[in-house]
């Protein structure tokens, strides 16, 4: 991870004193990672073969769920999750739950960077759909995740909660996704996956990638 920040410096200048790094690993789980430490700092000085590049790094959080608990859900996901869980305690990994406005549009920025119809090409129609990509289209300067983001935020934050779980149910911690397992298990656990009291829909791919989603009705 360190490396990653030597190598893309221009993408952490003095001046910002917190930085958050979402990683889309291939199995489809993501990894985020918030650095948080005061502005104007510069790299540390390498001792015994580790660098650290920030002085005063104050905070290194990343997502990691222990617990159902940790997924912030509402109730009829909660009951799928718990349901989930139960059946394969010791192969169901939840990667995300419910996430924040702000955390919805980091996780699609990168998405959009790659490819500008991302947004189009993943999401189901609706008018929210329209007005996200519609903001990319409009802003063909926005090239970097940081300043899609804002842009893609700025554009949630105007809608309703009824408006938000029409787009991702994840906003309103009516979804979740579980990290793949393969083989004759992972068939099993998408078997019942499908089969969870109040499930509205559920995929195993998303934009390209391998996430295993679940969302609910209320």
């Amino acid at each position: 991870m360190l490396r990653v920040v030597r190598e893309h410096a221009a993408a952490f200048p003095q001046g910002v004193d917190r930085t958050r790094i979402l990683l889309s690993l291939e199995s489809g789980a993501r990894l985020e990672l918030e650095f948080t430490g005061h502005a104007g700092t510069e790299p540390a000085t390498e001792e015994e073969g580790h660098v650290c590049l920030f002085h005063d790094l104050e905070a290194l959080a990343f997502q990691a769920f222990s617990s159902i608990d940790d997924l912030d859900l509402a109730a009829s996901a909660k009951a799928a999750a718990q349901s989930l869980l139960e059946q394969f305690p010791n192969d169901v990994k939840f990667t995300s739950g419910r996430r924040s406005i702000e955390r919805q549009a980091s996780a699609m920025a990168p998405n959009v960077v790659k490819n500008r119809n991302w947004i189009e090409q993943t999401y189901k129609a609706s008018p929210q759909r329209t007005a996200l990509q519609k903001w990319v289209d409009d802003h063909p300067a926005a090239t970097t995740a940081a300043t899609i983001a804002a842009g893609l935020e700025s554009v949630m934050k105007s809608w309703t909660e009824a408006q938000q779980r029409n787009f991702s149910r994840h906003i309103t911690g009516d979804a979740f996704d579980v990290q793949p397992v393969a083989g004759a298990q992972g068939e099993k656990i998408k078997q019942a996956l499908a089969k969870l009291p109040k499930l509205n829909w559920h995929t195993f791919q998303e934009g390209g990638l391998e996430i295993w989603h679940a969302q609910f009705d209320t």
